[in-house]
């Protein structure tokens, strides 16, 4: 009966210690400020696997939708090409929706990447509750990029946790 009690105790506190709070996240990464020949940009893979890999080290249930193309940004926060993702989104259950622009600028034969704006919507209320610029494409390798994607993602993450 002792230890019965014991491992009632241990079982509560380790709830009350550890809190759970993890929310559905949908990512979207959309490049922008190329043309359609270009082939698909490593920076775009880079930044959509930093930040979902912290969100989901951060105790996060990740998605994503596929990396998309669009010559510019959409005047609106989605645009009408992008309203069927996020209406996936939501009806796959995700709690928030991140849109990530990787803008472009494209030189001869490369494309670099100079800046990531990162949207972030909730879905409940389609309340866009950030709207943050990160520089892009400073990395000196891929490793350092993909820090900088993980470094963007632990700034977004307090914003949802506080939301």
């Amino acid at each position: 009966m002792h230890c019965k009690r014991l491992c009632f105790l241990a079982l509560l506190s380790i709830i009350f210690i550890f809190p759970v709070s993890s929310s559905m996240v949908c990512f979207l990464v959309v490049e922008t400020g190329l043309s359609e020949d270009v082939p698909l940009s490593r920076f775009s893979s880079l930044w959509e696997g930093g930040l979902m890999d912290v969100f989901f080290d951060a105790g996060h249930i990740v998605t994503n939708c596929p990396i998309t193309r669009l010559g510019k940004k959409p005047a609106s926060d989605l645009g009408e090409l992008l309203e069927d993702d996020y209406a996936d989104a939501v009806e796959g259950g995700a709690e928030y929706f991140i849109l990530c622009y990787l803008e472009h600028q494209e030189n001869s034969a490369t494309a670099i990447p100079i800046s990531m704006n990162i949207k972030v919507f909730r879905t409940d209320t389609d309340e866009k509750i950030l709207d943050k610029v990160f520089s892009a494409g400073r990395g000196r390798n891929q490793n350092e990029e993909y820090q900088l994607a993980q470094n963007a993602g632990r700034d977004i993450i307090p914003i949802i946790r506080d939301w």
